[in-house]
Formats: C-alpha cells, sequence, structure tokens
C-alpha cells in the first residue's frame, strides 16, 4: 500500500511563504514509513525522490531524535517509539476508536462488509481502524494505515463535502492544482457527492478509484479539537451494488455513526493528569 500513499499524497509542488521545506523533507521520510516495514537508504530515496546525501542527514537526524530506530542488523530503519509514543497520545485523549469499535464489529458482520474509519492526511483519507466480516473472503484490500484519495472514493468525498468551509476551500484549491488537466471533471464528481450528501446525509460511489469496488460515506465531527472523522461501508462491486449502497447501506452508516456520536457524548473522558515523562 505504500505506492497508494506516494500517489495520494506527495507534497505540492508550490507552497507559501512560510512553508519549512527541511521540515517538510523530515516528515516525508517519517511518511514512508507508514507500513511499518524496514527501510534502508536507498530505498527511502526511491521513495522520496530526494538525493542520497539528504535522505542520510535527514535519518542520522531523526534517529537522534527517537523518530527512527536503527536495526543494527540489516542497517535498515523502522519507526522508532517516540512517534509510536505520540500516536498513542493522540488515541488516548481522544477515545473514538475504542468506543468505535464494537459499533462498527456489528455492522460489518450484519451486512457482510468491510468498515473503516478515518481522517484527513493532506489530499487523502488514512485508515484508523478497518474491519472486515468474520464470514466472507472477498474484502476490500484496505489496512490501518491505508491512504485513500479526496476525490474519488467515497469515503474521501464524505470528508471534502463535510469540511468546514474554510478547510474545503484549501482542499478545493490544492486539489484544482493537482488536477489541473481534468479538472472540470473531478469538479464534477466533487459537485455530484455535495448534492448527494445534502440530501442524503451519505456519499455512495461505485467501482471507485478506478477499482471494482463500492462503497458509502458518513462523517462525524466531535468538536474542533478532535476534528472531522469519517466512516464507510465498502465491498466488491458485485457484491455491494448501488441500488443497496443507497436504499440499505447508507442509512444502516448513517444510524451507526448516530450510535457512535451518542456513545462518545455518554462516556464523556474522565480527566486525566499529564503523563510525567522522563526525557532520555
Amino acid at each position: 500500500m505504500a505506492a497508494i500513499a506516494d500517489q495520494t499524497n506527495t507534497v505540492d509542488v508550490k507552497h507559501g511563504a512560510n512553508f519549512v521545506s527541511s521540515l517538510a523533507k523530515g516528515l516525508e521520510i517519517l511518511s514512508a514509513f507508514s507500513q511499518g516495514e524496514l527501510l534502508g537508504n536507498q530505498q527511502l530515496v526511491a521513495r522520496t525522490g530526494f538525493p542520497k546525501a539528504t535522505v542520510s542527514r535527514l535519518t542520522s537526524t531523526l534517529i537522534e531524535l527517537g523518530y527512527l530506530r536503527l536495526d543494527e542488523q540489516s542497517r535498515k530503519f523502522s519507526m522508532g517509539t517516540r512517534v509510536l509514543g505520540m500516536g498513542a497520545s493522540v488515541q488516548r485523549n481522544i477515545g473514538l476508536q475504542r468506543i468505535a469499535r464494537p459499533f462498527m464489529e456489528a455492522l460489518s458482520e450484519e451486512s457482510n462488509a468491510t468498515v473503516g474509519m478515518g481522517t484527513r492526511d493532506r489530499l487523502g483519507i488514512v485508515f484508523l481502524e478497518v474491519i472486515r466480516p468474520s464470514r466472507n473472503r472477498l474484502t476490500v484490500n484496505t489496512d490501518v494505515g491505508s491512504v485513500l484519495p479526496l476525490e474519488s472514493t467515497a469515503i474521501g468525498l464524505t470528508y471534502l463535502v463535510a469540511a468546514l468551509l474554510a478547510e474545503r476551500t484549501r482542499l478545493l484549491e490544492r486539489l484544482r492544482r493537482r488536477h489541473a488537466d481534468n479538472w472540470e471533471a473531478v469538479r464534477g464528481n466533487i459537485e455530484k457527492a455535495h448534492a448527494e450528501y445534502q440530501r442524503t446525509g451519505f456519499v455512495s460511489s461505485q467501482k471507485s478509484w478506478d477499482r471494482e469496488v463500492n462503497g458509502v460515506g458518513v462523517p462525524l465531527f466531535l468538536n474542533e479539537r478532535r476534528g472531522l472523522f469519517v466512516f464507510n461501508c465498502a465491498g466488491p462491486s458485485h457484491q455491494l451494488p448501488l441500488q443497496y449502497l443507497k436504499s440499505v447501506l447508507g442509512p444502516r452508516l448513517i444510524e451507526t455513526v448516530a450510535s457512535i456520536r451518542q456513545a462518545m457524548l455518554d462516556n464523556p473522558q474522565v480527566p486525566l493528569n499529564p503523563l510525567k515523562v522522563h526525557t532520555p
């Protein structure tokens, strides 16, 4: 799935005056480890397009800061404990995955479809949770950490049309730059999704992203601090025809997301004391 992340989330060519190129390059190095594998400098050069000397300096810095770990046997790198600790802290503060999981599992078994939850990563949606039905071998090839494009998938379009106006305006401008050659078609697809969302409360897509996959998405906005999340049901197009998505799965996903939201409201987080952290 690394190719998905590369295709979906390449840093834009044009940047504002406040863009810090060296920071962006360091973050691109970290993004290359989204699948959890060991990578060497040559592989990072191939994935990022950065010069070998730049990659070497960045990996050395990230190792020293604890964001990468060097495997002494293979001399390759993996994601460091500092990154993993940051991710755990975010989930500790949000609590959404823990509450959403049983609702997602119930819907997945009921619908015999894959149910996912994600949020935006630049011009894509990164999956934070993926639940597959136990009795269906034909499932969607996505997993936690997979990234799908905003403009051509149900879950991505759902985020686009549900985002607050200022964020949506920025995203549309970035998408316009990325898809300059076929912007009219991309914009038409987004407008169609917006109209469907206004009419039904969900967004559906058929054979999205040129794959034999149909899906439907519903947003969940918790608050400004926690941000916007999106849920989807998806599966092989021959198992989930579009009419079924619109008449059955869309409404059921709306109900599921509403239940998750209510569960979040009914289970306010217990105020936690700041973690006591030792600086190594």
